[in-house]
């Protein structure tokens, strides 16, 4: 069975790298043929057939007369939504799991739960920026069923269908725009990385409506209980980035064993139930929401009117929600007091809760079954032995080692790595906090929001994901507040605790570039080194290591799961064999992926993408920082004035936010996520020929109680060095605070806009 399931897995692997880059035929067929079944864009959907709210916005650049999304929570069998199985990623790490990601990934009807989620939205284009911002319209070809349809509403009534035929691959799926994707889909990983398409939308003209509709398949695993079960939270914002004429969510259920719970926030209207086709339906609906005022720097779901929800499904019909006795309960605010009883009691008597198999997710194995088998590998290696301190690190890496493969939940990891430590008798307190990017703790209304640490000699374990060192903490958990207590005692006091921030010598991003005119002094050819470390090394890593094998060596580095455990030498061979050629075309694919990056950093075109190399991977707990170089030349970065030359080095830092004149009168405070301090050393051979003049005013200084921007400028050795900083000094900046923010955020937004006059001699 093993030979087999291996022999499969290799075999996918080779067909996957010869993936096209165009839609092809057979993905057409397979869509018109879906289209066909299930028609998209019905014209008898009442919502979409009214646009009276639309004049209300004469003046913005667009405006979506109507967005409608409709989630169908159904058990069913496997027929639709299955992945097709193109996902590289999510092959490779079958292997090391001996193939039972996928095999799990295909059986088990009844612990798996299906989520048709459809979604249409049909808007007023009204001048060419609005043109240009959607005339590229995204879709995702992953799962079986998924589909789109698209068209353009004329001026004069008539109706043009976009054609699809032409549709491209998308290289970086991170810079899909969200009204493009799914609520119910996974986040991006490594492991999870859908195919999505993109197509141009030809003739668009002021004043076109252009309408388009997707539907998703998306599935949830829940191997503990069929009998109950807890689908993922889904976040609702009100507010969009052009004003809303009308806006429905419809959550449609088989029968009466499913269940809704939301909590309206910021005054955003209520569900109200009714029955459809003998199914529940919960139907909210909201109209004539102005556009967002503030979207920069705004923490939407804390700030931002918004409604979140849960469907869950109960084989026993009861309305039991685990922490909350009904719907109504759970639309209140919950104290410290509660939350702190609702956690201990999911703590220490967790048979008390509904078993859903969210809480355990990840684990193939049962807890005791699980910690079992990873102290045995630790006592078999020494390492039980050694310091306390040395064995909650080795423990923490292996732990990471399985997270990589199965994606642990926090629950899950906090009792497994509790349970090590106990094994030790190593005394610890359990630390309960909440995204500071979804809710605060007073908000919470579902066990999924809840975030789980440990907290050890005074230092914090975090679910590890695929890149987490022992004591990191992730930037959706820095300075949240919690609650603590003991992990082997349910009797003692919960203490209230804050999560340390970090600061801006810790969170720092280091960029170096020797630059150079080619001979033409057209282009700008970069040489860059990069050092991240703290919480900005944290938004980085993904991307940096996206398309590497940085998985490979964390066995022989941090005593973890190796990528070929379990498999006979001759299953070892042909899995290595093909790991290798996957890694040759990572190596095609990543500097793709690069300079479409790079691109967008600055805002020119590279016209030639020479090379990308991971220096360190920052996921060792001596050596944290990501390191990683790069070079690339980059087009029309200079302008001539007669003989002179002006050449944009200050464009080198990146585009910075530039303030409209709307934006300056904030109704909310600005969130910048944390505190840090970014440094850029740019170094610039003068041309034979030529001099520097008028360097004196790329020297700046402002600063304040808040941020702080930083530049000089010299001739050193016939080069032009330019250093420059910039620092927010808090995570949060009040109203109040916002203009001397703002002070520094347009001094680095004119000096990136300035330019450097090289004069002939």
């Amino acid at each position: 069975m093993k030979k087999l399931l291996l022999f499969g897995l290799l075999l996918l692997c080779g067909q996957l790298l010869f993936s096209q880059q165009r839609i092809n035929k057979n993905e057409l067929e397979t869509l018109n043929r879906q289209l066909k079944q299930r028609p998209l864009l019905l014209d008898n959907d009442a919502d979409f057939k009214s646009n009276a709210n639309a004049e209300k916005w004469q003046n913005e650049s667009a405006v979506i007369l109507c967005q409608k999304t409709t989630f169908d929570f159904d058990r069913k069998g496997m027929s639709a939504g299955k992945r097709i199985g193109r996902n590289v990623w999510g092959v490779l790490f079958a292997i090391p799991t001996l193939g039972t990601s996928l095999l799990l990934a295909n059986s088990g009807s009844e612990t798996k739960m299906l989520i048709e989620e459809t979604e249409r939205r049909k808007l007023l284009l009204k001048d060419k920026f609005a043109l240009e911002q959607y005339s590229i319209l995204y879709f995702r070809l992953d799962a079986e069923g998924d589909a789109f349809a698209a068209r353009v509403i004329k001026s004069d009534g008539s109706i043009e269908t976009v054609e699809l035929q032409e549709a491209i691959k998308v290289e970086d799926i991170r810079n899909i725009p969200n009204l493009f994707r799914s609520y119910t889909d996974n986040r991006f990983n490594s492991v999870y990385r859908p195919e999505y398409y993109k197509v141009a939308v030809p003739n668009l003209e002021e004043g076109d409506v252009i309408e388009y509709e997707f539907r998703n398949f998306n599935t949830r695993q829940y191997d503990y209980n069929p009998n109950y079960k807890e689908f993922d939270p889904i976040y609702y914002l009100c507010n969009r980035d052009m004003p809303v004429a009308k806006q429905v969510i419809e959550v449609v259920t088989e029968d009466d064993k499913y269940f809704i719970g939301y909590k309206s926030l910021k005054g955003a209207p209520d569900f109200q139930q009714k029955t459809a086709n003998g199914k529940k339906v919960y139907r909210w609906e909201d109209a004539a929401r102005d556009k967002m005022s503030d979207t920069r720097f705004v923490n939407d779901f804390i700030e931002m009117p918004s409604i979140k929800f849960q469907v869950i499904y109960a084989r026993n019909n009861s309305k039991n929600f685990v922490w909350f006795k009904n719907e109504s309960e759970m639309k209140n605010d919950i104290s410290d007091a509660e939350l702190a009883e609702k956690a201990k009691t999911f703590w220490f008597q967790p048979e008390k809760l509904q078993s859903t198999g969210d809480y355990m997710s990840g684990l193939k194995a049962d807890m005791d079954q699980t910690v079992k088998t990873i102290f045995k590998s630790l006592k078999k290696k020494g390492i039980t032995e050694g310091s306390d301190e040395e064995y909650a690190r080795k423990a923490y890496y292996l732990i990471r080692s399985q997270t990589l493969y199965n994606n642990w939940s926090d629950y899950a990891f906090a009792k497994i790595f509790s349970a090590l430590l106990a094994e030790k008798k190593l005394d610890h307190e359990i630390i309960v906090t909440s995204s500071n990017l979804k809710t605060s703790l007073p908000k919470v209304a579902f066990t999924q929001e809840l975030a789980w640490l440990v907290k050890f000699k005074n230092k914090y374990y975090c679910n590890p994901g695929e890149h987490l060192n022992p004591e990191d903490i992730p930037v959706f958990l820095a300075g949240n507040n919690a609650i603590r207590f003991r992990n082997d005692n349910s009797k003692t006091p919960v203490s209230a605790e804050v999560i340390p921030l970090s600061d801006t010598s810790s969170n720092v991003l280091k960029t170096q570039l020797k630059t150079s005119l080619d001979g033409s002094n057209l282009t700008l050819a970069i040489d860059k080194n990069v050092e991240a470390r703290g919480l900005i090394r944290d938004d980085m890593i993904e991307e940096a290591l996206a398309l590497t094998p940085y998985m490979e060596g964390d066995y022989r580095n941090y005593d973890g799961m190796g990528m070929w455990d379990g498999l006979t030498a001759k299953q070892e061979d042909k899995a290595v064999e093909s790991f290798n050629e996957l890694k040759k075309q990572w190596k095609e694919e990543k500097p793709d992926m690069m300079k479409a990056m790079a691109e967008n950093e600055y805002g020119h075109n590279v016209e030639k993408y020479n090379s990308f190399r991971v220096v360190q991977d920052g996921r060792a707990y001596k050596k944290r920082q990501l390191r990683y170089s790069e070079s690339f030349i980059l087009s029309d970065m200079t302008a001539r004035a007669g003989d002179d030359l002006l050449v944009a080095l200050p464009a080198l830092i990146g585009q910075q936010t530039k303030i409209s004149k709307d934006e300056k009168n904030r109704v909310v405070p600005a969130d910048v996520r944390y505190p840090r301090t970014l440094e850029w050393y740019i170094v610039f051979p003068i041309p034979a020929g030529y001099t520097v003049k008028g360097i004196d005013g790329l020297t700046q200084h402002v600063a304040n109680d808040y941020a702080a921007f930083n530049s000089t400028a010299k001739v050193e050795n016939n080069n032009l060095v330019i250093e420059v900083s910039k620092t927010y000094k808090a995570k949060y900046f009040d109203l109040q605070q916002w203009p001397k923010l703002m002070e520094v955020l347009e001094a680095a937004y004119n000096f990136s806009q300035s330019r450097v006059v090289l004069k002939k001699q």
